[in-house]
């Protein structure tokens, strides 16, 4: 057996706690594959002091196929960025975000895009045609995901349904692995709506943004015709649970938290709770306000205030049987679209770009990095460099702290665009990972030690 050390990729709970059978074990939370297992409190001690245990062999193998022994001559740090880059160029794997419009009829505060009054239509929305139906006729593709965005991609939802009716027969045809996603504000869902992009279009999971409860979630999210639209999304929502014929579509529920609406999420937990959302075919998702090309710095709360509130949250989620990602259970693929040639945008006039916060962003507007017309995009091939693409090799150079953060097999370092931009975008699991790890603990029938902190 080759020389062997303990993975720097590893988070191990604080806290010891007593396994059904009586044995003292901590939590270790595998970042390299990004699983959690109990571990006998000894081993545990002896990984956090960067000793190989010596234990049967039966045990240090569970140890190796979790990744917290690996070769000694191993550089993790390029390990884990070869696996980045390999999944980036995997050109098998196909991931476009199209904007049927560049319209929205909300007037969120807090949003920095600009709205007008685009769709997308005549030449461009041929050239978006035929550059998807490229990639899905594709022999090398394998693996698509087609994802709606906007503004607000329901008010072009005849754009989606006449594209579609190109591209399902297609996969359909080759049995290609699907997925589609729309993200929607969900003030124009309705059961009739959701049928057809289930059923016809084929997306499998809407993301739907819910502020508060419906008197902030109204004022925080506001309508550009004075309307309101909190009860509007969860009639439609519940209606769409109760319907089998949408089975094959899962919702996400998100809430962006700023200083205004902090102490009105609980309210909206119990709400939904009360309303039936503690539904299999329903995730929630809570994050905090952050900028989006724009200067949010008045309302958004600091990191670390926001991950000790969160995880109370996610406590109440779990209480009200809400389901919820306690920590990530897949390592990242590829660190975002703006990492991978095989990921872009298209926007409604046609504009190509490999950031999904660039579009629709005025003064990013010239950041585009191509267009649909253009010679390149008749074929199925990569999308041109973007400014982003060479991330990994930022990291690698240890430009930014993710080249020594435990956490960045599993998140990747979020975003490259707000490092660049100045605001560190480290998700809040690594500022309440102890927390998330006691609930974990708490649904697997650990019993926290005698004076542990909870």
């Amino acid at each position: 057996m080759k020389p062997e050390k303990v993975t720097r990729y590893k988070v191990i709970s604080r806290e010891s706690y007593i396994a059904p059978g009586g044995e003292e074990v901590r939590l270790v939370y595998a970042t390299r594959i990004s699983k959690v297992l109990p571990v006998k409190r000894a081993v545990a001690d002896d990984l956090e002091a960067g000793r190989v245990p010596a234990i049967g062999d039966q045990q240090l193998e569970a140890l190796r196929r979790y990744q917290l022994l690996v070769p000694a001559d191993e550089n993790e740090l390029e390990a884990v960025n070869q696996r980045f880059n390999s999944n980036a160029a995997d050109l098998g794997r196909r991931h476009v975000a199209l904007f049927p419009t560049a319209y929205c009829n909300m007037g969120c505060a807090y949003c920095g895009q600009t709205h007008r009054r685009t769709s997308l239509r005549g030449n461009h929305r041929e050239a978006v045609r035929r550059r998807v139906l490229s990639m899905l006729e594709h022999p090398q593709t394998r693996a698509m995901r087609l994802d709606w965005f906007g503004g607000e991609p329901l008010m072009g939802f005849a754009v989606i349904r006449d594209l579609s009716q190109s591209f399902v027969p297609v996969v359909d045809q080759r049995e290609l692995d699907w997925s589609s996603v729309i993200v929607t504000n969900g003030a124009l869902l309705d059961i009739r709506k959701i049928k057809v992009l289930a059923r016809e279009c084929r997306v499998t999971h809407a993301e739907i943004t819910i502020d508060g409860p419906p008197e902030m979630h109204d004022r925080h999210r506001p309508l550009k015709s004075g309307g309101t639209s909190f009860w509007r999304i969860v009639e439609a929502v519940t209606q769409a649970l109760d319907d089998e014929s949408t089975a094959g579509m899962t919702f996400g529920i998100r809430s962006n938290v700023d200083v205004h609406n902090e102490d009105s999420i609980t309210e909206l937990l119990e709400l939904l709770a009360a309303h039936g959302f503690g539904h299999p075919r329903v995730r929630f998702a809570i994050r905090p306000v952050h900028s989006w090309g724009n200067d949010v710095s008045a309302i958004e709360v600091g990191k670390r205030h926001f991950a000790d509130r969160e995880a109370q949250w996610l406590k109440n989620m779990r209480r009200l049987g809400l389901n919820c990602e306690i920590l990530p259970p897949a390592p990242a693929e590829v660190v975002c679209p703006a990492t991978s040639r095989s990921d872009e945008l298209i926007t409604p006039d046609g504009n190509v770009f490999s950031c999904s916060e660039q579009p629709l962003v005025d003064h990013l507007a010239d950041t585009a990095i191509g267009h649909v017309t253009q010679p390149w995009a008749d074929n199925a091939g990569p999308r041109p460099i973007g400014a982003y693409d060479d991330w990994t090799q930022e990291v690698a150079a240890g430009q930014r702290s993710c080249s020594s953060c435990e956490f960045y097999p599993t998140c990747g370092g979020a975003c490259p665009k707000l490092w660049r931009d100045g605001h560190g975008p480290c998700p809040s699991y690594k500022f309440n990972t102890q927390q998330r790890l006691n609930l974990i603990a708490d649904l697997n029938g650990l019993t926290a030690t005698a004076g542990a902190a909870r």
